[in-house]
């Protein structure tokens, strides 16, 4: 029985890895329709591109599902046969979080949420060990609300700012370290994006 199931697996596995098409980069042509999604078709073609691929671009290389010719689902981006960044597409449009890797392919570098093809949230990025590097708030891709970075080795808060509407607004404080014991903080007010104070 375990060997039918295994049998069974292997050949659902090789059916779904030759459904996925190969196609390079040069080979494709986009066009951006009224809703601002890019189309993707092979040159020379009128009909747009359905189904699974793998799109060879350089060293990259993109694993995506294309419902008349519109990315639509799981998004795989890879560098020299390594994950490099994931996510998800709804009709053509970035939604979720998108997490960019290091070279690893494992240890997360970035995470950005989208929501209808813009950053809409906190996007946050980390140091190789995993610790939160930066913190700041978006809407609609815009700069809304706090920026926070943090000290590599402790993860302490060590900088933070605020922004309305894509400029910065209030008080922003920094804290220096000379890398021994002396610490100074830093602090600078903005009014409507120009320092003020």
């Amino acid at each position: 029985m375990n060997r039918i199931l295994t049998l069974y697996l292997f050949l659902l596995l090789c059916g779904t890895a030759s459904a996925q098409q190969i196609v390079k980069w040069d080979d494709l042509q986009t066009i951006t329709d009224n809703a601002r999604r890019t189309v993707y078709y092979e040159k020379g073609s009128k009909q747009p591109l359905q189904g699974e691929y793998r799109i060879i671009r350089g060293l990259d290389e993109e694993r995506v599902k294309l419902s008349d010719g519109i990315i639509n689902g799981d998004y795989l981006r890879y560098r020299d046969g390594v994950l490099r960044e994931s996510g998800i597409y709804a009709k053509g449009k970035r939604n979720g979080i998108f997490t960019e890797y290091y070279q690893d392919g494992v240890t997360p570098r970035k995470e950005t949420p989208m929501q209808q093809g813009k950053i809409d949230g906190t996007v946050k990025t980390y140091f190789r060990n995993g610790k939160i590097e930066i913190e700041k708030e978006y809407r609609q891709s815009v700069e809304s609300g706090r920026e926070r970075r943090f000290d590599s080795k402790t993860g302490e808060q060590i900088f933070e700012s605020h922004y309305i509407d894509g400029k910065k607004e209030g008080e922003e404080w920094e804290i220096f370290e000379d890398g021994r014991t002396l610490r100074s903080r830093t602090t600078r007010h903005y009014r409507n994006g120009k320092l003020d104070g």
